[in-house]
């Protein structure tokens, strides 16, 4: 009996760290960038962009075609953001992405 214990509880777990990614939702926004923006030593440019973030990675897309990526983190904020919004340094470094209707931040490089 002890034996199938450890088999059933092996299989549950094993069953739950292949559903887990599942629960981790992507956010996607389409952006349009004006001017030039870097993101990890990319330079984007003047045009709509899909930005895809999912707990820990950001992907940028331009039509079908993977233009950056970069690491990062969420991070809670005390209201809704109204727009979708690219905030950026000085020197045109992308620090962090704000989506509508979202009460948090994805710090860019932050990790």
């Amino acid at each position: 009996m002890r034996k199938n214990s450890w088999n059933s509880l092996f299989a549950v777990l094993a069953l739950a760290v292949l559903v887990m990614p599942v629960f981790a939702k992507t956010e996607t926004r389409i952006i349009t960038i004006n001017g030039t923006i870097k993101i990890a030593g990319k330079e984007l440019k003047n045009d709509d962009f899909a930005f895809k973030v999912d707990d820990t990675k950001l992907v940028v897309v331009k039509g079908s075609k993977v233009v950056a990526e970069a690491t990062g983190r969420w991070e809670p904020r005390d209201k809704k953001y109204d727009t979708d919004t690219v905030i950026t340094g000085a020197d045109g470094q992308v620090q962090e992405l704000r989506f509508a209707g979202e009460k948090r931040a994805f710090i860019v490089g932050g990790m």
